[in-house]
């Protein structure tokens, strides 16, 4: 028994790892992001003055659709990465293993309830928060993911627009 909890605690130690992990790529990408609004507005000049007087030519009408769709796109990642910092954490009241289940509850029972745990009952609270953990770990880097995406797609739309700022100037 004490070896299946071992492997069990390690297991939960790598769920554990890929939530920071999650974390750890999610935070450049938003970072990325503000930079990279921040660059293009302060080129940005550039680009509204080629919209004027507007002609319909077909470099303005790219611009009208390229910025807005830039904007969107990157806002989009910018709101994707972040969800990474927010899981759907279940709290279930009866966990003596997850810290918001144990913080909820008073030091005394807390005490009293973890010196009456068996090691059935140790194994199965370590698998339920296994499985809790994991299930956090998948969503958080489908976030990441798709924050990934979103971000190639604006830096490519960054990029014209960098593009085109340079060359209207």
């Amino acid at each position: 028994m004490e070896e299946r909890l071992h492997s069990h605690y390690q297991s939960l130690e790598r769920a554990i790892d890929f939530t920071k992990a999650a974390d750890a790529k999610a935070a450049p990408v938003v970072i990325l992001h503000v930079a990279l609004i921040g660059a293009l507005a302060f080129r940005a000049a550039p680009l509204f003055d080629a919209l004027k007087p507007f002609s319909w030519s077909a470099v303005q009408i790219a611009l009208v659709l390229v910025i807005p769709l830039y904007i969107l796109v990157s806002i989009g990642a910018i709101i994707v990465a972040g969800m990474v910092f927010f899981p759907k954490t279940p709290r279930t009241g009866r966990s003596l293993i997850y810290f918001q289940d144990i913080a909820a509850m008073c030091e005394v029972c807390f005490q009293s309830k973890s010196k009456g745990l068996n090691a059935d009952t140790i194994e199965e609270q370590l698998l339920q928060q296994i499985f809790a953990v994991s299930k956090i770990a998948s969503q958080k880097m489908q976030w990441v993911k798709w924050a990934l995406i979103l971000s190639a797609v604006a830096i490519t739309l960054w990029v014209a627009l960098l593009i085109w700022g340079i060359a209207v100037s």
